[in-house]
């Protein structure tokens, strides 16, 4: 079973304006997406909120 939301819905989602940049970063804290996904989703390098 997979988990929800899958990365699709979170890049959907993010395009729809639904998701700030602070909000895929969680995500990636969070390690439900990578880094490499931030980059996809955002089209911006991931950097922690502690850098």
């Amino acid at each position: 079973m997979a988990s929800y939301p899958e990365f699709a819905d979170i890049k959907q989602f993010y395009d729809w304006k639904c998701y700030t940049d602070a909000d895929i970063r969680t995500y990636v804290e969070i390690e439900w997406i990578t880094a490499g996904q931030f980059k996809e989703i955002t089209g911006k390098d991931y950097t922690s909120n502690a850098e």
